[in-house]
């Protein structure tokens, strides 16, 4: 059985913290911009460059996570507490998240339509595309595909299990030919360092982490999960609001609303965050699935 010592669960927590910015960063960014802001659409080119890995790195660090201690021969039991686990973790707040975004764009469609026109279309009309096909939140893609691999997780035992790095490699090829999906690939990725890899220890490395930074950490766990949930639709309304009421006329009005739309919206949602754990703690227990 492998454990992540507390040294590596603190670097793995500031890793998960630096995706989760990562993301905002990467939906700050505008696409189809006037040609004057060539400047400006360069740096937006190089954001969505860098910050392309990181929703393949969480599905490797959620496969790494749900193997993480699994047995030489996992039973029904074992994958039956998994699902369990993750219905809390992952398929509560998705189905929150998603109603959330319905009531903000049914709102938006009747009394701001501007804010979110051409956006969606009529799509938010249907059931399925709400909670699925989007899903309305879209940035949630991540959340839906995760619930499926978490799903055929069994599968992706075996494969690692029984045929190892050459199994990780053929659903590479897969996915580079055949279409695989690539969350598949990236979470067997993950799950071969748990399973196969035997990489981390079990005593810690190294100077012991200060204990106020641990709690830091692991506090932090809600809160990535938190900003990842929420942050989508209200950057893209802080986005319009601000190009509405600045009217850049140059690549430095760009930037401006760029980094003011991030800072604006990571810190309206951590306040959020922190004033529901204050007072409400069980509703924001559940929002963030139980972390």
């Amino acid at each position: 059985m492998i454990a992540l010592d507390t040294k590596r669960q603190c670097t793995l927590d500031l890793v998960k913290i630096l995706l989760t910015i990562g993301i905002v960063c990467r939906h700050a960014t505008w696409e189809g911009l006037d040609a004057g802001f060539n400047v400006f659409q360069g740096f937006s080119q190089g954001v969505i460059w860098v910050t392309e890995i990181c929703v393949p790195l969480f599905f490797v660090i959620s496969g790494f996570l749900f193997f993480l201690n699994v047995p030489d021969k996992p039973n029904v039991n074992y994958f039956a507490t998994k699902y369990k686990k993750r219905f809390t973790s992952l398929l509560i707040p998705y189905i929150i998240a998603n109603c959330v975004a319905f009531a903000v764009y049914f709102a938006a469609s009747k009394y701001a339509p501007q804010m979110l026109s051409g956006f969606m279309g009529d799509n938010w009309k249907n059931p399925l595309w709400v909670f699925w096909t989007g899903p309305i939140n879209l940035s949630l893609w991540f959340i839906r595909e995760l619930i499926v691999v978490v799903i055929i997780s069994p599968i992706i035992y075996l494969i690692v299990r029984y045929a190892r790095l050459i199994g990780v490699i053929a659903l590479g090829l897969l996915l580079i030919f055949w279409k695989l999906p690539a969350p598949w690939f990236y979470f067997a990725a993950g799950a071969w360092f748990s399973i196969c890899g035997g990489v981390v220890g079990v005593k810690d490395a190294g100077p012991e982490v200060a204990p106020h930074r641990v709690q830091f950490y692991k506090n932090s766990r809600a809160w990535t999960f938190f900003v990842y949930l929420y942050h989508y639709l209200p950057l893209i309304s802080v986005k319009k609001a601000l190009m509405t009421f600045v009217h850049p006329a140059s690549d430095i009005g760009m930037f401006a609303i760029y980094f003011a739309s991030i800072i604006m919206v990571l810190a309206a949602i951590s306040l959020v965050y922190i004033v529901l754990r204050k007072f409400t703690p069980d509703l924001a227990k559940v929002l963030a699935g139980g972390r």
